[in-house]
């Protein structure tokens, strides 16, 4: 009896160990599509290459070019946040900041100080909602031999993760998924192969 018990016991385990590698490999081969369905991402003119090439939908996506939390950029950010508190999306993330290195002279507490007051409000109005904020993704050299306020980029983001602390929500860090393949001509826009891996990233975060 013992060793019929231990036997069978045995063949269970197998039985749910293959189950849950399955249900792994589904979750992988999953279309980044469908694990956004109830997702919405909102940002700047890098992540409106999330549907540019068609790595989501467009629906799941609220970017323009130019868009960020400072002044001067109100109208297009207003525009974001209206569209998530419309679509009321059980997961939120936030891409901002690659405009704001410029818009605020690198000026990484000025930064903070615009981006605050946006996660409140979100906070607010949408309280079923998670809220998950990606990083400034790091230049290639060209551009910040250009614009030498991307040199800040870092300090921005080191800063940004103490505000994510603060108001008690995720805070993603894509930096090291930056290759120097994906840049693109300008050394700030991305290339196809980033975004596949930016969004299986933000997948794997928030437990998609």
């Amino acid at each position: 009896m013992d060793e019929m018990d231990v036997s069978e016991a045995d063949k269970k385990i197998k039985e749910l160990e293959t189950q849950e590698r399955e249900t792994e490999q589904d979750a992988e081969e999953q279309p980044a599509s469908e694990k956004f369905a109830d997702c919405l991402v909102l940002g700047d003119s890098i992540t409106q290459g999330l549907y540019e090439y068609g790595v989501l939908d467009q629906a799941n996506v609220q970017a323009d070019r130019g868009a960020g939390v400072s002044a001067g950029d109100n109208e297009k950010l207003a525009d974001h946040i209206a569209r998530a508190k419309e679509m009321k999306p059980s997961v939120l993330f936030l891409s901002y900041g690659m405009n704001d290195v410029g818009a605020q002279n690198g000026d990484a507490d000025g930064f903070i100080k615009a981006y605050r007051p946006v996660i409140r409000d979100l906070k607010k109005s949408l309280p079923d909602t998670k809220i998950y904020v990606n990083s400034i993704l790091p230049t290639a050299q060209i551009a910040i031999d250009q614009n030498s306020v991307y040199a800040k980029i870092p300090e921005f983001n080191q800063k940004l993760k103490k505000l994510c602390e603060k108001e008690k929500v995720t805070f993603i860090d894509n930096t090291e998924l930056v290759k120097q393949e994906h840049y693109a001509g300008d050394g700030i826009h991305m290339s196809t192969g980033y975004y596949k891996e930016w969004v299986n990233h933000m997948a794997e975060v928030a437990e998609l």
